[in-house]
């Protein structure tokens, strides 16, 4: 497994003051992968120490199972449909979560996983703006609570 792969570069690294890098490569827009599966492995990789610089677009390769997911939809065992990210506009978000650390993506990321109800991950990905999203929504509830009492009072 991965973890503990790393954990053995890392010891044998320190052990002999190595100043070796482990570039892990990851793939986004997999077929059946969502905005969520993304978020969970950002998660990981952040906490693994990763800062990424690269990810690959899924590429359909000749006589893969996640090819032949990828054209037809379907996969070809079980006949469940399955979706895969093909729009540009899916394959940028899947690709996004991998860069948070990234400005650009921060407010996103946190909408995106506001959205889906995922202030876990939020929390351990971007841990600064769970704060600030708290104080938004008390400050819409003291808004809200003072806007009623007002129209009641009327």
């Amino acid at each position: 497994n991965f973890h503990l792969f790393k954990n053995q570069f890392d010891l044998v690294n320190n052990k002999y003051k190595l100043n070796q890098q482990l570039i892990p490569y990851f793939i986004s827009s997999h077929p059946d992968c969502e905005l969520e599966d993304m978020a969970h492995l950002a998660v990981e990789t952040k906490d693994m120490g990763f800062k990424l610089e690269q990810v690959q677009d899924f590429t359909p390769t000749p006589m893969t199972l996640a090819t032949d997911i990828y054209y037809s939809g379907y996969h070809p065992y079980t006949m469940k449909p399955i979706h895969t990210p093909k729009t540009k506009k899916e394959k940028l978000e899947q690709h996004r979560f991998f860069f948070w650390y990234k400005k650009e993506n921060q407010v996103w990321i946190k909408n995106v996983l506001e959205k889906i109800s995922r202030p876990d991950l939020l929390k351990k990905l971007l841990p600064g703006f769970v704060n600030s999203s708290k104080m938004k929504h008390q400050k819409k509830k003291q808004n809200d609570a003072k806007k009623f009492s007002k129209s009641k009072n009327q």
